[in-house]
């Protein structure tokens, strides 16, 4: 059987309808749709009552730079994007130490917290969840 451009065209073009369709269905253990909305909390628990800065930004959205007074938090809203690849990266400065870290990463977190409540202290940050907490080292300046 031979197909026209025109039909052949339509064919491809309903083949992409189709996948991109099957691509942002929600699966059985992730959404990443409108309903798939994430919250993250940082504390601030340094030690002396130090102020922290926080500088956090994804790839469709910069923060700007946040002053966390101790004992306060500050927190914001995403929703996770289609492909499953939501990233917040931030940076964390008191006194004169400078540090690094990834607040959020949908495959390390999603499966853990909708609601994700961090704690920041000099050796590291940690996630608290469900009475209990996994605490992270910092990371490097030099990764990328």
């Amino acid at each position: 059987m031979i197909i026209g451009k025109e039909a052949m065209s339509v064919t491809v073009k309903s083949f992409f309808l189709l996948s991109l369709l099957v691509l942002v269905q929600p699966s059985t253990s992730i959404s990443f749709g409108p309903d798939a909305r994430v919250t993250v909390i940082v504390e601030n628990e340094l030690q002396g009552g130090q102020d922290l800065l926080m500088h956090c930004v994804s790839a469709d959205d910069d923060l700007g730079v946040k002053l966390i007074h101790p004992n306060t938090s500050y927190q914001w809203k995403f929703h996770i994007n289609v492909f499953g690849k939501t990233l917040y990266h931030c940076g964390f400065k008191w006194a004169s130490v400078l540090h690094k870290f990834v607040i959020y990463e949908t495959r390390r977190d999603h499966s853990l917290c909708h609601i994700c409540s961090w704690v920041i202290k000099e050796d590291g940050p940690c996630l608290v969840f469900d009475e209990k907490s996994d605490c992270y080292s910092w990371n490097s300046l030099e990764e990328r």
